[in-house]
């Protein structure tokens, strides 16, 4: 592998009872931008792939002695990538945690197969329930960039774990962008993951309703001052300003749902309400469950 590019951007951030966090990037030869938050006695690094691959960003705590990482990305090469970038760093992963049971957090939990995975009770049910089938799907739209395998995660009861002397909050969200979603927190630190409840500079997958998806937006960003680094499911990490972004978007998209005619008149409002987010095809995404009779 060619040598990783050098360091683009450092940034100076107050972060929670940490004084100074360097934050800096580095390009993958597959694409993947990896964005490290230094914030002392812990790293945080998040590893985005292409927006061709819907963006997922997916994220490694680096401790003192240990790494927890959150989510597995969607292709296989691509977790392939982001696990040689966690072992690079030297450290044993203690677990991984998944953070809701849509395919592109999971499916490439095969290139983790030999490590502790968790998730929420429910969503443990539900990959395991519907793993294989979405690996069938996967597989005849993406070929064999996707895994043939996957892990059914042990179930983690929400609650606080102290790791490597990092304490962890992990809490439980519903009726979101999914069904129910893990939020983890590093109160010490000031960050905190939060699934696909956010998407940061690209188009949301509309997954959920906006009312329900709104109020739990509504809910993080009154915890903001206590949490301004905010690492996202899709798109780059960022800070809590990407709360009203998110709101205004699906209040737009909850409108349109009202009184779009088709999926063009969709599409049209939303790129024309944002333009300068990028990532148009999660819109496309769910136009066929949107209108249906246009596909047929």
């Amino acid at each position: 592998m060619k040598k990783l590019a050098a360091m683009l951007t450092a940034v100076l951030t107050c972060v929670g009872s940490q004084a100074i966090a360097e934050t800096y990037t580095v390009q993958r030869e597959n694409g993947a931008i990896v964005t490290v938050n230094d914030l002392g006695d812990v790293k945080v690094h998040s590893y985005l792939a292409p927006q061709q691959v819907f963006a997922n960003n997916t994220h490694i705590i680096e401790s003192t002695n240990q790494l927890v990482l959150i989510d597995t990305q969607f292709i296989l090469p691509m977790a392939t990538d982001y696990r040689a970038y966690a072992d690079s760093l030297g450290k044993p992963i203690e677990r991984l945690v998944i953070t809701h049971e849509h395919p592109d957090h999971f499916l490439g939990s095969e290139a983790f197969n030999d490590i502790d995975i968790y998730s929420l009770e429910s969503v443990a049910g539900k990959i395991k329930a519907h793993g294989q089938t979405e690996i069938d799907e996967k597989k005849a739209q993406f070929g064999e960039a996707v895994a043939s395998t996957f892990v059914v995660p042990t179930a983690l009861e929400p609650g606080t774990v102290e790791i490597d002397g990092v304490t962890f909050l992990f809490e439980s969200v519903k009726n979101a962008e999914a069904e129910e979603q893990m939020v983890t927190k590093l109160p010490d630190f000031g960050v905190v993951s939060v699934g696909d409840i956010v998407y940061s500079g690209v188009h949301m997958i509309l997954a959920g309703q906006p009312p329900s998806w709104i109020a739990a937006l509504n809910d993080l960003k009154a915890g903001s001052a206590e949490y301004p680094i905010v690492l996202s499911g899709h798109g780059s990490t960022t800070n809590s300003a990407v709360y009203d972004t998110n709101i205004a978007w699906l209040g737009k998209a909850g409108e349109l749902m009202g009184t779009a005619k088709t999926g063009k008149d969709f599409k049209d409002g939303l790129t024309e309400a944002f333009p300068d987010l990028g990532m148009d095809a999660a819109i496309d995404f769910v136009l066929p469950f949107m209108y249906p009779d246009e596909t047929k």
